[in-house]
């Protein structure tokens, strides 16, 4: 409990301290919507499917295969590939598109009413280029690497449902040659927020500072959303009758 405290508070200051020491250049309020999938057909295998839709801002859908590692901090690997389209900017008309493939490793591990979650992402991004609001037959290329770390608290219920709050941030890094210094930071996500979760699926609402850092200089873009993400487990294993 006391660890808790300290990690969130640490967190959050720093983070507060960060954003009131640089230059915030635009300020936006969105809504972000999310369903996540996870649909286990063996003990080791399941199909992971996501999909996020921000209303002016971007579209991704994302697939991938994952590997369940039979071990005490639910340790999972997944490999896939994502699909995202980026809104128009300053008035144009034409959607940036991208490809990803990526990949992830999570695990997790409980304490008493605690439940802490680990996401270490990567990725590659192939990101349509857009000339004069024209789209060319070409590509700029980087990767990303992204951490989350996540911990929910469970209220006490004899019932198998289950509410909880949760408080979580990811930091988000760019890298490659095209990127100024060729490592930089892209963003960094603190979300706090409340949930539902029954045996299969999962209801969270929460409020996520996102700032984001400018490609050229220093300047920085912050955005207020609203996320509602719905996980659902889907488990197409045969049952063996008895």
């Amino acid at each position: 409990m006391k660890f808790l405290k300290i990690s969130v508070l640490l967190l959050l200051s720093f983070f507060s301290n960060l954003s009131n020491s640089q230059q915030i250049t635009d300020e936006k309020r969105q809504i972000w919507v999310g369903y996540i999938t996870q649909s286990k057909f063996s003990d080791s295998f399941s199909i992971w499917n996501d999909f996020h839709w921000v209303p002016e801002s971007f579209v991704i859908a994302r697939t991938g295969l994952t590997y369940h590692f039979s071990n005490p901090l639910k340790t999972t690997s997944t490999v896939g590939y994502a699909h995202a389209w980026f809104y128009p900017t300053n008035q144009n008309k034409t959607f940036r598109p991208e490809h990803r493939v990526w990949g992830q490793t999570t695990f997790s591990h409980q304490k008493e009413s605690f439940r802490f979650f680990h996401r270490i992402r990567y990725e590659a991004r192939f990101r349509g280029v857009i000339t004069d609001d024209f789209l060319q037959n070409e590509f700029n290329f980087n990767y990303r690497f992204r951490y989350l770390f996540q911990t929910r608290y469970y209220f006490k219920n004899p019932q198998k449902n289950q509410f909880f709050v949760m408080a979580s941030d990811e930091i988000l890094f760019n890298a490659g040659h095209e990127i100024k210094n060729a490592f930089r930071l892209d963003q960094n996500r603190i979300s706090l927020g409340l949930g539902y979760q029954t045996k299969t699926m999962t209801f969270q609402l929460a409020y996520m500072n996102q700032l984001i850092e400018s490609n050229n200089d220093y300047s920085f873009r912050m955005n207020h959303n609203i996320q509602l993400l719905i996980f659902h487990n889907f488990n197409l294993t045969k049952k063996t009758v008895k």
